[in-house]
């Protein structure tokens, strides 16, 4: 586990050259040292650490609220049709639903570690601080300074470690994340009223979304869509991908990893998560798992803390 950091003037001499490619893959010889490793603290928050040296992640988007600290090296990923750099010492923030990829802007990688929240527990928790808010948090700004709060996720992302969980007591956990979420919000979110309001979308979009998670098994096609929607099959592409920033094949196969990876913290088997998940077989699975989140299904299972493995 690494040691909490101070922020530093880390320079990093890839952090403003060329965009990194998310096409990109190490060379053989590299890919032993991508490392990543996933647990659940409590219902509706996930923990992820990863060292990745040459691992970049496809455009996709993550149903939590994320809240990163780069530890080592630097990120560098593009969200809204801008470009940021995530450095050593500095604060990651990303919405739920925005799309973005990622990539090491450094030849050193990027070390760090992330806290995924669910916006029902995130917006409980803001509502005890400001309990005439409308709407959730929304962050405008995804790379921020903020050395203490740098620290306080770090410290508060080792209380929830599985294998240190019992050097801590829930008092001091819970009043802990209640401090780091009264800062998140209340110094780096846009100003109340919040504007992020889930469903907020096309009513013919979240029918759309509606029938996907539904249908997670199923085969469906663009006609399927369209009928429902009473749009032609090209409006329904321009009309969805204007609203979730994908189109809907791929936004369907990140609902579809999203499942598969809740379902293997559930303790299900590999070969029963592909059926469920609507893929042809385990490799069908595993090589799109891989592609979104550096690990293999198998990996993935291995590095669960024992108390997040329910085997079934």
């Amino acid at each position: 586990m690494q040691a909490e950091r101070q922020p530093s003037d880390y320079t990093c001499p890839m952090a403003n050259a060329v965009r990194h490619n998310p096409a990109r893959r190490a060379p053989v010889s590299d890919r032993h040292r991508e490392i990543a490793r996933h647990w659940r603290a409590a219902d509706g928050i996930d923990l992820f650490e990863a060292d990745y040296k040459r691992f970049s992640f496809p455009k996709h988007s993550h149903d939590y609220y994320a809240f990163g600290t780069i530890l080592n090296g630097a990120e560098q990923f593009m969200t809204g049709g801008t470009n940021y750099v995530a450095r050593r010492g500095q604060l990651l923030m990303m919405n739920p639903m925005q799309v973005h990829d990622g990539g090491p802007a450094c030849d050193d990688g990027y070390q760090y570690q992330i806290m995924f929240i669910a916006p029902e527990i995130f917006g409980d928790l803001v509502a005890e601080l400001s309990p005439n808010s409308t709407g959730l948090p929304f962050f405008g700004n995804h790379v921020v300074d903020d050395p203490e709060l740098h620290l306080q996720l770090q410290s508060l992302h080792r209380m929830f470690r599985p294998d240190l969980h019992q050097t801590t007591g829930q008092l001091e956990r819970d009043s802990q994340l209640l401090y780091s979420t009264a800062r998140l919000a209340l110094r780096h979110a846009d100003a109340p009223p919040f504007s992020y309001q889930p469903g907020s979308e096309d009513k013919r979009v979240r029918a759309v979304i509606d029938y996907m998670a539904d249908h997670l098994d199923a085969n469906i096609s663009l006609d399927e869509l369209a009928s429902l929607t009473g749009l032609s099959r090209f409006h329904l592409l321009r009309v969805f991908r204007h609203a979730t920033g994908l189109p809907p094949h791929t936004y369907f196969n990140h609902m579809r990893l999203r499942r598969a990876k809740r379902m293997l913290f559930d303790g299900f088997g590999i070969a029963d998560v592909a059926a469920a998940t609507g893929y042809a077989d385990q490799s069908h699975l595993n090589r799109h798992f891989k592609t979104m989140w550096g690990v293999s299904p198998g990996a993935f299972i291995a590095g669960l803390a024992p108390a997040a493995k329910k085997p079934r």
